[in-house]
């Protein structure tokens, strides 16, 4: 049963994928209302999330900006459907890359490199980076293992169309050295933003107007390796188009101190937000862990 299921998504998700997204736009359109004003799809935890986030704030700024979030989303897992058949021309077009000379400047050196982002406008979108790279680097991403095995192989194929490589975040290690062996410079782009598991509660800060803990598995591999970290700055331009600026936040992480820099990463990631916040991912439970 759970196969038919699965197959019957599929077949309706790839019949969708092949509308243009001014069309896929009308229906974020009318999901927005049912997932918001209907079904509301985690409206309290996100509500909470903002209020939390910004107390200063009027209520009506709030709902506002609730509204924006919620419309965002729908257009998220639209853009996301439409990524089984888009093209490389015109999701090259939609997400553009700037200041990517320090990505092959550091490849021009021989220096693999740790890529940061978060849940911000269209994460999924950024594992068409390698579309705008020469071919003499690669670039992967790390991703959480799905439940349903299916479901699982499908995301894989959406973001490694345009030749990301996709590792499970358990098996970082593993692949790392499988991207050596490729025998040219690679990327290791992190989501990091996400909330760490409860054994892995090593570094707090005070983030979003919140006590935040953050994940450090990254840096620790920084400063194993001493890659170069890079920072990812995302702006939704307008609707279905977004630029992503590349930053180097620390060229030799061996020099730092532990946990300088998760909170570089930090501080960088919330400006980023607080420049736009309805394109950050609220309805996530992000906050589930507090300090004793």
């Amino acid at each position: 049963m759970r196969k038919v299921l699965f197959y019957i998504t599929y077949f309706v998700l790839w019949v969708v994928a092949w509308l243009p997204l001014p069309i896929l736009y009308v229906l974020s359109d009318i999901t927005y209302f049912i997932i918001y004003h209907i079904a509301q799809y985690r409206v309290k935890t996100a509500r909470q999330n903002i209020h939390n986030a910004f107390p200063q704030k009027s209520k009506k700024e709030r709902r506002k900006l609730e509204h924006r979030f919620y419309h965002h989303l729908c257009d998220y897992g639209f853009e996301t459907i439409r990524m089984m058949h888009i093209s490389e021309a015109e999701i090259r077009r939609r997400v553009t890359f700037e200041n990517t000379d320090v990505l092959e400047n550091l490849a021009h050196d021989g220096k693999n490199m740790i890529a940061l982002f978060g849940h911000y406008c269209n994460w999924e979108w950024v594992c068409s980076l390698p579309l705008h790279l020469h071919d003499t680097m690669s670039v992967s991403t790390l991703y959480k293992t799905l439940k349903d095995d299916d479901f699982d192989r499908f995301f894989i194929h959406l973001r490694s169309r345009f030749g990301t490589y996709c590792y499970p975040k358990q098996k970082v290690l593993r692949g790392m050295v499988e991207l050596k062996k490729l025998n040219k410079p690679f990327i290791l782009a992190f989501i990091a933003d996400q909330t760490p598991s409860w054994n892995n509660l090593h570094y707090w800060t005070n983030w979003l107007n919140q006590d935040t803990p953050f994940l450090t598995g990254w840096e620790t591999i920084a400063h194993k390796t001493n890659h170069p970290v890079i920072f990812l700055e995302m702006h939704k331009v307008k609707r279905g188009y977004y630029q992503c600026r590349v930053e180097l936040l620390c060229e030799e992480p061996q020099k730092e101190e532990p946990f300088t820099l998760a909170e570089k990463y930090a501080r960088r990631m919330e400006q980023n937000i607080l420049d736009a916040p309805e394109f950050w991912l609220w309805s996530h439970k992000r906050w589930k862990y507090h300090r004793n």
